[in-house]
């Protein structure tokens, strides 16, 4: 079925969800704008250039999937879909994310992996319901400090990116379970990680961390995984008899997409 067939047809039966991945789309076609029923929009492996400023109508929209496209922006009113809970944009050359991201407030899941990502906008800390958030993979070297407004996180993952330090207010991130620090620029282990009450994962392999000082390790007491190898601290002290959560030296596997 060719895609003016399938639009008809979602127009006409009033679909909630509309798949028209893998197409090969250039351009949306403009009477996607027509299609105000939809929920669920999966546009992912296409060749999408332009804004997909058609998407702007669906007032109805909660999930919105532009994987592995072409595009260097994202639509300026983005902030119209108030219903999005869920946003991928993941492998597009972004290099930055629109400010109207912050006015998204149902937004609980936000995917930026490999997006050329040089920094973070301010506005992310108005995403109060947002509790998996997906940076992986690009460019960016600090973190605004705005980013400890975001109560409600519980999942973050910040490989493959060239951070050296986090702002002191990420320990307000009370509900953070999981984050992954694999591949930046740590020389040591931020002390505001060891203040977030609900940390159980840390991951924080392929930095240049040589050591970790006993006051830290107290605050990690509640951790069930702290993962520390290929970091040039290798040797475990003596006193950390019943450390086991605590990994050093290296490893062949290390997990930057958890």
């Amino acid at each position: 079925m060719n895609v003016d067939d399938i639009l008809d047809e979602c127009q006409s039966k009033k679909w909630e969800s509309l798949n028209i991945s893998h197409r090969g789309l250039v351009l949306l076609p403009a009477r996607i704008s027509e299609l105000v029923t939809l929920k669920k929009l999966l546009l992912n492996n296409n060749r999408l250039i332009l804004p997909p400023e058609e998407i702007l109508h669906l007032d109805q929209l909660e999930e919105l999937i532009l994987d592995q496209n072409q595009l260097t922006v994202l639509p300026d009113n983005i902030s119209s879909l108030k219903h999005l809970t869920y946003l991928g944009v993941n492998h597009n050359p972004l290099s930055v994310l629109p400010e109207a991201l912050g006015e998204l407030g149902e937004l609980r899941e936000l995917w930026a992996i490999n997006c050329g990502l040089i920094s973070i906008p301010a506005s992310i800390g108005k995403l109060s319901k947002l509790q998996k958030l997906g940076l992986s993979s690009n460019s960016i070297t600090t973190l605004p400090p705005q980013f400890g407004n975001l109560k409600n996180l519980q999942w973050l993952n910040l490989a493959d990116n060239k951070i050296e330090d986090i702002p002191e207010n990420l320990k307000n991130l009370q509900s953070l379970v999981f984050i992954n620090l694999n591949k930046n620029n740590f020389k040591k282990i931020p002390v505001a990680l060891t203040e977030m009450p609900s940390l159980q994962v840390l991951l924080i392999n392929f930095n240049s961390i040589t050591s970790l000082e006993d006051d830290l390790i107290l605050g990690f007491s509640r951790l069930i995984k702290l993962d520390m190898r290929q970091n040039p601290l290798t040797l475990r002290p003596h006193h950390w008899l019943g450390l086991d959560f605590i990994l050093l030296g290296s490893t062949e596997t290390a997990m930057d997409d958890i």
